[in-house]
């Protein structure tokens, strides 16, 4: 489900929360007889909607710091693996590793990746700054995919030598984009496009590149199904088995939000694109503090950072096909008001459909006002029983 059905709009670290409680993946696997297993951070509020749910639970850390190798990882998998064998089960498995999040450590504790990166790397060309401290950050970023690849590759070996990757769905993604400017929490494609790998010989077409629009909402329905399992109405995803088959044709729309993620970050951002052309609703004037706080991890100087990322236009739309990297802002070009006006009126309807409390402007300044009422984190953080007030707006607009 979107998070603005939720209520979960930003990280649980900063107690964000579901408005009430809904059911997550861990629970319609465990309740469908199956063995079921955890690596990783738990990274919703409550967490006992997972954590209730999970057969074998460990590396419950973080691990940003990769102090933890990538063969406990897989000698945990393997666990869930073998406990599911032994009790005549199948299973579910979720792995979430740290890589490729900050820290961007180079060779872990432990020695990996044995794949090692030899020079500086030319940085991504949506980021729009080049520097010798960014070139740095993008080999030691690469040498963390590396690192996750290698331990991925042990599981799935583990798997083989189990025999029981030809009866396994597997499904890779990416939580998010990189964590530089113009990408991991914005709303830009850099943010929202991420890496997805389906494996299912028995279901899925082999060596094929889906062109039409998906979604991480399409994973739990997937899986679902794949197992048998009844797709409850209100999940909004589509089955890619059928997107795949052609019997669907993907979203016509992808709908997409972000708030910054805590108040220390704040800048909300509201979008949806087509195939060709993505329009963004930025209802804040001041400055964009995640924008700022990605300039300052990534160590940009004042003079290589962009005004237009700090503070954007209230509207913006790009032409995904000719201006793929959203540098050229369309939304005051009289030739695309057609264009802007239909991607604004199918917001508007999404935003009616799934009860977005944000469709409403004095919704979005209450939010605003309340975020930064609370900026410093020690006004919340360890306050035992809070609960941000915005989440009533989501009781308010799920009782009407």
């Amino acid at each position: 489900m979107y998070t603005r059905q939720t209520g979960h709009i930003g990280l649980s670290t900063h107690k964000f929360a579901m408005f009430k409680d809904f059911k997550t993946m861990p629970a319609y696997f465990k309740e469908a007889g199956y063995y079921t297993g955890f690596l990783g951070k738990t990274h919703i509020n409550p967490e006992r909607l997972v954590e209730d749910y999970i057969d074998h639970r460990a590396i419950k850390e973080a691990n940003f710091s990769n102090t933890i190798s990538i063969e406990e990882y897989a000698n945990q998998a393997k666990s869930v693996m073998k406990n599911a064998a032994k009790e005549n089960k199948p299973f579910l498995l979720i792995i979430n590793y740290a890589d490729a999040h900050r820290e961007f450590i180079e060779i872990s504790e432990s020695g990996y990746p044995t794949v090692k990166i030899k020079d500086d790397i030319e940085p991504l060309p949506w980021i729009g700054s080049d520097t010798p401290y960014l070139r740095h950050e993008m080999k030691n970023y690469y040498s963390c995919i590396n690192r996750l690849d290698e331990g991925i590759k042990m599981v799935l070996s583990d798997l083989d030598k189990l025999k029981a990757r030809d009866n396994t769905l597997i499904i890779y993604i990416s939580d998010h984009g990189a964590d530089f400017p113009r990408a991991k929490g914005s709303v830009y494609e850099a943010g929202l496009k991420v890496p997805m790998i389906l494996n299912y010989p028995k279901v899925f077409s082999q060596g094929k590149v889906e062109n039409r629009m998906v979604s991480t909402l399409d994973i739990l329905p997937t899986m679902l199904k794949s197992a048998n399992i009844k797709v409850p109405k209100n999940l909004v995803g589509n089955t890619l088995q059928d997107i795949d088959s052609s019997i669907l044709n993907g979203h016509e729309f992808i709908h997409s939000f972000t708030t910054g993620s805590a108040p220390i970050l704040l800048f909300m951002q509201f979008g949806i694109r087509d195939k060709r052309f993505k329009l963004i609703y930025n209802p804040s004037r001041d400055l964009n503090l995640l924008a700022a706080s990605r300039y300052v991890l990534s160590n940009v100087s004042k003079q290589h950072q962009i005004n237009a990322f700090l503070y954007p236009e209230e509207l913006e739309l790009y032409d995904l096909e000719k201006d793929p990297n959203e540098w050229n802002n369309l939304a005051y070009d009289p030739t695309y008001k057609q264009i802007r006006e239909h991607l604004w009126t199918e917001m508007k309807i999404f935003q009616h459909k799934i009860k977005d409390p944000f469709i409403y402007k004095e919704n979005i300044e209450f939010f605003i006002k309340e975020q930064k009422i609370y900026k410093d984190p020690s006004t919340y953080r360890g306050v035992k029983g809070f609960e941000w007030p915005h989440l009533e707006l989501f009781r308010k607009a799920n009782r009407n």
